[in-house]
C-alpha cells in the first residue's frame, strides 16, 4: 500500500504539461479505433509533423536557437527515401543507370533509411560548425539557415534528374525500410508504426532535456558567457543538439513520405520552415509538450477549415487559409506563451500562491507560539 501511495503521491506533483502529453497519447492511441481511414490517413501525416516539432523544439526551445531553415534536414531525409523508392521501382523519368558514388548507399534498402538518417545530421553538422566556430548566433543564425532552405529549394528543382524537379517524387511503398512498391501496410497497421516512433522520439528528447546535456543546453539558452565562464565550450553543445535535432527531422521526413506518398521541393523550402516555427510556438516553445500540441491544434483546424469552406463553395476553397490566419493572430495576441506555456505558467503561479500561503501561516504559528 505505502507503494502505491508513493506512486498516486509522485503522480499528482508531475507538472500540468505532463498530464497534456498523457493525454495527447491516449487520444492518439485509441482514436483510430473509433475515427474514419481517412482520418487515420490524415493523423498520421500529422504525427509526422509532431515529431519533425520536437526536434525544434529541442533546438529552439531548449537551446535558443531559432532555425528558419529547418525544413532542410527534413527535407533530406525524406528525399533520400524518395530518391531509393524511385531508382528501386524503376520509375519513368529516372534516366540514370548507376547511383552516383555520393548516393550508392540508396541503392539498398537499410541503405537508404540509414543515409535518410546520417545525411541531415552531415548538414547539421556543415553548417553547425561553420556558426558556432564562427560565434554566429540569435538573429545571424536565424537568417543563415533561411537562406539555407530557399537555397536547398532551388537546388532541388535544378536537380530533377534526381529530384523530378518541381514535379516531386512518389513513394508507393508504405513501410519503413522496403522500397518495393508492393510492400504496403493499411493505414490502420501504418499509424500505429507512426505512432510508436512518436513515442520514441518523445522519450528520447525528455531523456536528453533532464540529462546533465540537457540543463547544459538551457544554460546556453539563457546564458551563454557565464556557461563559458565554468569553463564549458557552448559551440560543442549547440554543434551536438543540432545534429540531435537533424536526425530527428530526418526521421520525421521519412516517415511522412512513407505516410503521403509524396515529396516536392516545398518540403525543404521556407514555407515548411516557417509553419513548423508556427506550430511550436503556438503551442508553447521549451516543453515539449507544446511543440505536440501546437501541431496537432494546427494541422487539425486546417483540414477541417479547408473541408468547410471547400463544402460552401468553390468559390471559399482559398479563405480557409485566411481563416486560420486569424485563429492564429489571435492565439498569439490573447495568449503569447502559447497554449501549453501559458497553462503552465498559471500552474506555476498558483503553486507560489500556495507556497507563499504556506509560509505566512507558518510564521504566524511559530509567532504564536512565542
Amino acid at each position: 500500500m505505502k507503494w502505491i501511495r508513493n506512486k498516486v503521491e509522485r503522480f499528482e506533483k508531475l507538472s500540468v504539461n505532463r498530464y497534456i502529453d498523457l493525454a495527447v497519447f491516449v487520444f492518439l492511441i485509441f482514436f483510430p479505433f473509433l475515427g474514419s481511414t481517412y482520418w487515420i490517413y490524415v493523423l498520421s501525416g500529422i504525427m509526422a509533423y509532431m515529431i519533425f516539432a520536437l526536434s525544434l523544439d529541442l533546438l529552439w526551445g531548449y537551446t535558443g536557437l531559432m532555425s528558419m531553415g529547418h525544413s532542410v534536414l527534413f527535407g533530406a531525409g525524406g528525399y533520400m527515401i524518395g530518391i531509393a523508392s524511385a531508382y528501386a521501382n524503376h520509375a519513368e523519368w529516372i534516366k540514370f543507370e548507376k547511383l552516383p558514388l555520393l548516393l550508392m548507399l540508396l541503392g539498398n534498402e537499410t541503405g537508404a533509411f540509414l543515409a535518410a538518417l546520417l545525411l541531415p545530421a552531415i548538414i547539421a553538422f556543415a553548417v553547425g560548425f561553420f556558426m558556432f566556430s564562427g560565434k554566429i548566433k540569435g538573429v545571424f543564425f536565424s537568417l543563415i539557415t533561411l537562406a539555407l532552405s530557399g537555397v536547398a529549394e532551388l537546388f532541388i528543382i535544378n536537380q530533377s534528374a534526381y529530384t523530378h524537379g518541381n514535379s516531386g517524387i512518389t513513394v508507393t511503398a508504405r513501410t519503413i525500410i522496403s522500397n518495393a512498391k508492393e510492400a504496403k501496410m493499411d493505414d490502420f497497421s501504418f499509424y500505429f508504426v507512426i505512432l510508436f516512433f512518436l513515442l520514441g522520439v518523445y522519450g528520447i528528447c525528455r531523456w536528453i532535456v533532464a540529462s546533465r546535456v540537457g540543463k547544459i543546453l538551457q544554460a546556453v539558452r539563457e546564458n551563454e558567457e557565464r556557461l563559458t565562464f565554468f569553463g564549458f565550450n557552448p559551440s560543442v553543445f549547440k554543434l551536438l543538439i543540432y545534429m540531435v535535432s537533424g536526425v530527428l527531422a530526418g526521421l520525421a521526413g521519412v516517415l511522412y513520405v512513407r505516410t503521403q506518398g509524396s515529396i516536392n521541393s516545398t518540403a525543404v523550402g521556407t514555407n515548411l520552415s516557417t509553419l513548423v516555427l508556427v506550430w511550436v510556438a503556438i503551442g508553447g516553445h521549451g516543453n515539449l509538450t507544446g511543440a505536440m500540441v501546437g501541431t496537432l491544434v494546427l494541422q487539425v483546424a486546417e483540414t477541417l477549415l479547408s473541408s468547410i469552406f471547400s463544402g460552401i463553395s468553390s468559390d471559399f476553397v482559398q479563405y480557409w487559409q485566411l481563416a486560420l490566419g486569424i485563429i492564429i493572430l489571435i492565439i498569439v495576441f490573447v495568449i503569447p506563451k502559447g497554449i501549453v506555456g501559458t497553462v503552465v505558467s498559471i500552474q506555476q503561479k498558483q503553486e507560489d500562491y500556495l507556497q507563499k500561503e504556506k509560509s505566512l501561516v507558518r510564521e504566524e504559528a511559530v509567532g504564536y507560539e512565542q
